[in-house]
């Protein structure tokens, strides 16, 4: 079917769809019970080129554009598991994607060609405790020291965490520069004075590493800045953007697959002699259901399109990104209902689809920092 945001990119979606079902849909229950998805699924994706999507080729990339990512978000959102999703859309359209649109020469030799193909995972490591969404409260620190810079703080809530083989770390650099003092820095976790801190065990998202980082005299050279000195909180914000229509994407896809899934359940299941979705009440579940989803998806298509045409579109990401993860959590949270007791148990997919949509209008800036985004450009702040 041709998809009316990015229709040359069918055949891409088409050929996704079938290497989850292959490749990936058979096992997420028993990495899900595991509490861990393994890092082959990494290399596995790597093979086949779909980590190498904004890539230069000269690296082992596809030079693809962020519309044909637009479509790899939305249809792999559709996998019942938003931890092994999130994981390596984090690690392939935003840290390798950073790299290569910051990095030096020597950095894209050194990391890229072995991100494209899995062998090397990376993380970005921006929020710290107590800072959540305030950038600008973030305490860990680099300062110059005879070989490099010396990193010391600890970050929190670090998808790959614990799996990466490179961090992006933001640390200020310079506390009397306000904006222009942060850096980001692209470190290698076999460095001394790295360390996992601990893993987090969350209600969602369970296959997944999330972590807690700690650094404490991590000394990298000066070649390991991303960019130039002071530009860190500037490669952040204009990847801001980005960032939150991933995960505003891979939600629609999450939401649409629980409202197909829960409609296929309420046409099958009979109660009274009759498929509960005959019932008044049930009925006026799915239908209020359908209607979140296609307002959720319209702000999703405006804003990403604006967004590929290189318009300004802060405000409209975030109103989509507000709107539709605040909608995805109420469409499962009434696929569970639908579902009656079934819903409460992990037999049927809603359950996991709360879990795991539940964390989106908090990731990548809550939905009252999103509202307070819209205010902002609105100018009612």
């Amino acid at each position: 079917m041709t998809h009316p945001v990015y229709p040359e990119h069918a055949l891409f979606i088409d050929t996704l769809h079938r290497m989850m079902a292959s490749d990936l849909e058979p096992h997420l229950k028993r990495w899900e019970q595991q509490g861990y998805f393994p890092d082959e699924v990494f290399t596995q994706l790597g093979t086949q080129g779909y980590l190498g999507i904004l890539i230069d080729e000269a690296y082992g990339g596809i030079g693809g554009d962020y519309s044909l990512a637009a479509a790899w978000c939305e249809t792999l959102g559709e996998l019942r598991d938003h931890g092994l999703v999130t994981a390596v859309n984090m690690h392939s359209l935003v840290i390798s994607s950073a790299v290569n649109r910051y990095g030096t020469a020597s950095q894209k030799e050194r990391w890229l060609p072995r991100a494209v193909t899995g062998d090397a995972i990376g993380a970005y490591a921006f929020t710290e405790p107590g800072a959540g969404s305030d950038l600008a409260s973030l305490r860990t620190k680099a300062i110059r020291v005879a070989n490099g810079w010396q990193i010391d703080g600890s970050k929190t809530f670090i998808t790959n965490g614990a799996r990466a083989d490179f961090i992006l770390v933001l640390a200020r650099t310079d506390p009397a520069a306000g904006y222009n003092g942060f850096t980001t820095f692209l470190v290698d976790t076999s460095l001394p004075g790295f360390s996992v801190a601990r893993t987090l065990d969350k209600l969602g998202w369970r296959s997944s590493d999330t972590a807690e980082l700690s650094f404490e005299n991590l000394v990298v050279p000066e070649d390991a800045v991303l960019g130039t000195v002071g530009q860190g909180w500037m490669q952040a914000a204009n990847n801001l953007n980005w960032e939150r229509l991933m995960l505003t994407l891979t939600t629609l896809g999450g939401a649409r697959a629980c409202l197909r899934d829960t409609t296929l359940y309420a046409r099958n299941r009979t109660t009274f002699g009759r498929p509960i979705a005959e019932h008044r009440g049930i009925k006026e579940m799915l239908a209020e259901m359908r209607r979140r989803l296609i307002l959720g998806e319209a702000l999703t298509y405006h804003a990403l399109t604006r967004f590929l045409r290189g318009e300004p579109c802060r405000a409209e990401v975030s109103q989509a990104k507000r709107q539709l993860c605040d909608d995805a959590v109420w469409i499962a949270d009434r696929a569970i209902q639908i579902h009656g007791g079934y819903g409460y148990t992990t037999e049927f997919s809603p359950e996991r689809w709360w879990r795991d949509l539940r964390l989106m209008p908090i990731g990548g800036g809550t939905s009252e920092v999103m509202g307070l985004i819209v205010r902002k450009e609105l100018g009612l702040v």
